[in-house]
């Protein structure tokens, strides 16, 4: 391995020898001919020969360690490097760059891959309560034939599957948020119309009567249309889930309004509000707090996925509530660039 650093030293210098080795030659012709009687030539050549030697031997022991240190680690054998000159110094530093640059880019994908898996096991976890259930009363019906309302809980049943699959794919989707982004001015009214139809079965089931409370006809945001009524359908998802667990009629309010140059919109329940110990921690992953011991399909990523989506389409969200009283969400929407 050395005779192989010292071949790369003697091809790195071969243009300095033959620069040096010329201008002795230069210099001594230069004397000779202005001089004829001075025929001394090998004196000063050898001079000059010694001096280049010097000069190659000092610059041999600076150039050799790094080298033979860069070739062991090129074999992934143990090395420091210590470097002697500026050049190597320089060379050292951008080392030190990018293997922080790589070891920051391997934490940040084993912190995503952690997270994925993580997820991954909590999900397919709240998938097999739905799905026993279903089976368990497919079969009761199956014996009985004697149970009309069956397929309304069948219904309800699979509407949770359904929202836990899709929670799961919007995770998935998540790591490729930019490749899948279109913002562009966005009828916020028509996208709480749609949400609110697409559940008109869940809401009449629930007794929960939804209003939208705006003073304008058409309300335009800035947004990306499908994420954000992603981010919407979880909100009033919870908004739906936690109103069932109490009895009676509930309102469920869409308030929106002009603040400046922003469009806040605030998703009010009648629900059974959050504990004010758990409202801080409610867009943390998988934090179900102690509505989730009451409610057991809890599954603490709807409100994460809207923090995150929030925060990727730079809208802000929030949350205020009162044990027994409700829930208010706020998402406060750009009306213009």
């Amino acid at each position: 391995m050395g005779k192989s650093v010292f071949k790369k030293f003697l091809r790195d210098r071969v243009v300095l020898i033959l620069f040096y080795l010329f201008n002795m030659v230069s210099v001594v012709a230069f004397f000779h001919l202005s001089e004829p009687a001075n025929t001394e030539v090998w004196y000063p050549l050898s001079i000059g020969g010694f001096l280049l030697a010097v000069y190659l031997v000092v610059d041999w022991f600076r150039y050799y360690q790094p080298n033979q240190a860069l070739e062991e680690m090129i074999q992934n054998q143990p090395a420091e490097f210590q470097p002697h000159t500026e050049e190597q110094k320089s060379f050292q530093h951008w080392i030190q760059k990018t293997e922080r640059e790589h070891s920051s880019a391997v934490n940040d994908l084993k912190e995503q891959n952690k997270e994925r898996l993580y997820f991954l096991s909590h999900w397919m976890h709240h998938l097999k309560t739905p799905v026993s259930v279903m089976e368990l009363m497919i079969q009761n019906e199956l014996q009985t034939q004697d149970n009309p309302g069956v397929l309304e809980k069948v219904q309800f049943e699979n509407r949770r599957l359904h929202n836990s699959i899709e929670q799961g794919l919007t995770m998935i989707r998540m790591d490729s948020f930019e490749n899948d982004l279109e913002v562009q001015g966005v009828d916020l009214l028509s996208s709480l119309r749609k949400i609110i139809n697409s559940r008109k079965s869940e809401l009449i089931y629930h007794s929960i009567f939804p209003t939208i409370e705006c003073e304008e006809e058409a309300t335009s945001i800035i947004t990306d249309p499908k994420w954000n009524e992603v981010m919407l359908e979880q909100v009033i998802s919870n908004a739906i889930k936690y109103s069932s667990l109490k009895s009676g009629t509930k309102k469920l309010r869409l308030v929106v309004e002009k603040v400046g140059t922003d469009t806040l919109l605030s998703i009010i329940d009648e629900g059974a509000g959050i504990p004010p110990y758990d409202v801080e921690r409610v867009f943390e992953s998988f934090f179900t707090g102690e509505n989730g011991r009451t409610f057991r399909n809890s599954s603490g990523i709807g409100l994460y996925l809207c923090r995150k989506i929030a925060d990727k389409l730079n809208h802000t969200i929030s949350i205020e509530s009162e044990v027994t009283k409700g829930t208010a969400v706020t998402i406060r929407y750009l009306t213009k660039l």
